[in-house]
């Protein structure tokens, strides 16, 4: 069974998995061909019979959910949307890159600024361009990257160039990496909209973040905010959506919202279910793990056997916490990392001709080079892999971050204790003395 598979940037990548897969197969192994490890910040999107945006749900098998025949046409798009410092690997960044670029270029991400606007478009412009060099050139290559989010008038041609000028000799991963940092202080960052309609019959959108719900109006405007800890259940029936909200005087109001569809509802449901559990819990609740419902021949199959899998589909098919994934992902890579060096060496040893006690041959040199860039690689920040480590962080006293990405963050990286506070140091510089 063939799935084709479209990343952010329109680039379709070809699938092919059992026909009784379910989405976690396909998932696997369009992260493989990629290169991504920190699959679980990603889904796959399908769009449902009237129109709708629709997550897969990966514990399912595809072909129940996904409307048609073979092959089936899916979106690989960033689920949820972490802070950039928690993206440990360049591959994951680019696509987080390539997907928030294209939520503004579709209006479904807005810049609140025009000095926002200049200084994300110049960053994109350095990812994609390089250094500005001819500005009537890079003046078209601006008009490109602003088609559909903003209008390209001069003055604010201007202003990207005069931004982009800063910005000359920064790497493309370094542009991407910091182009997410300012994206994600954005008011909507990381933000799933639902269309639905209240008991009024006014037509609203509901956004799902990583605060909680916001309700919006159909410019998208916000007029209420409802944090995950007043929210005390949601439940769906059919094409309706509950929420059961602690209002300020202590008592429960029951908000109703009509979706498009019983599917639609559904994804809502899942949306505010999973996006809480991800965001806000220390683990997925075992609650949340094992919600299932099931068909008639299942139902039926499960008078006699209640452990049958028959017709079993389950309603969320979250693994990890936000946490949980981050220190997945570091185990993952240093293991990696370990076992890739153990090979490395012992290629080395096998395939190495040396002529006397002190000669160091190719393959030597090779493993020193290996070295030395590990030397080199450990004095650089943990967070934006860029510049030199030159902060302390106290209580728990680990030494893992430029000046920069410690004056943004409120956690320790390396054992994910509160930071009390920050003080700078002043290391060797290992480049001159090596």
């Amino acid at each position: 069974m063939l799935c084709y598979v479209t990343q952010p940037n329109w680039v379709v990548l070809e699938v092919e998995v059992d026909p009784k897969a379910n989405g976690q197969e396909c998932i696997d192994k369009v992260c493989q061909q990629l290169g991504i490890v920190e699959e679980d910040y990603f889904g796959l999107q399908y769009k449902g019979g009237k129109g709708e945006n629709l997550w897969l749900n990966l514990r399912n098998r595809i072909d129940r959910q996904v409307m048609g025949m073979s092959p089936f046409r899916l979106q690989l798009r960033v689920k949820f949307f972490v802070r950039p410092h928690y993206i440990l690997q360049e591959t994951t960044r680019n696509q987080f890159y390539l997907q928030v670029k294209q939520d503004l270029q579709s209006q479904k991400l807005w810049t609140e600024n025009v000095q926002q606007t200049s200084i994300i478009a110049a960053l994109m412009a350095q990812a994609e361009f390089g250094d500005l060099q001819n500005k009537n050139i890079q003046f078209n290559n601006y008009r490109n990257l602003l088609q559909g989010w903003i209008e390209p008038t001069h003055q604010l041609l201007q202003n990207i160039a005069s931004e982009h000028e800063k910005l000359q000799g920064l790497e493309r991963s370094a542009a991407e990496y910091r182009m997410l940092q300012v994206a994600a202080e954005l008011q909507n960052y990381g933000m799933e909209y639902h269309e639905a309609r209240v008991s009024s019959g006014d037509l609203i959108q509901i956004g799902v973040g990583p605060e909680g719900v916001f309700l919006c109006n159909d410019k998208l405007e916000q007029t209420e905010k409802i944090g995950y800890p007043t929210i005390q259940k949601a439940v769906h029936s059919g094409r309706i959506c509950n929420l059961h909200i602690i209002n300020d005087k202590g008592e429960v109001a029951e908000m109703i919202f009509k979706l498009v569809s019983q599917k639609a509802a559904n994804a809502l449901y899942r949306s505010v279910t999973e996006m809480h559990s991800f965001f806000r819990c220390d683990t997925v609740q075992v609650a949340v793990a094992s919600q299932f419902s099931r068909d008639l021949k299942g139902t039926f199959a499960s008078i006699f056997n209640e452990k049958t899998t028959v017709g079993l589909e389950y309603v969320f098919d979250i693994r990890r916490t936000c946490r949980e994934t981050y220190d997945h992902v570091r185990r993952v890579l240093y293991t990696d990392k370990v076992q890739t060096f153990h090979s490395s060496k012992e290629e080395d040893n096998k395939n190495a001709v040396c002529n006397g006690l002190n000669c160091v041959c190719g393959k030597d040199r090779k493993i020193l080079q290996e070295k030395l860039d590990r030397i080199l690689e450990s004095v650089r920040c943990c967070v934006c892999r860029d510049a030199e480590i030159e902060t302390v962080f106290f209580p728990c006293r680990h030494v893992t971050c430029c000046n920069y990405c410690a004056a943004k963050l409120n956690f320790c990286p390396m054992c994910r204790s509160k930071i009390e506070d920050v003080q700078r140091i002043f290391l060797p510089t290992i480049q001159n003395t090596v």
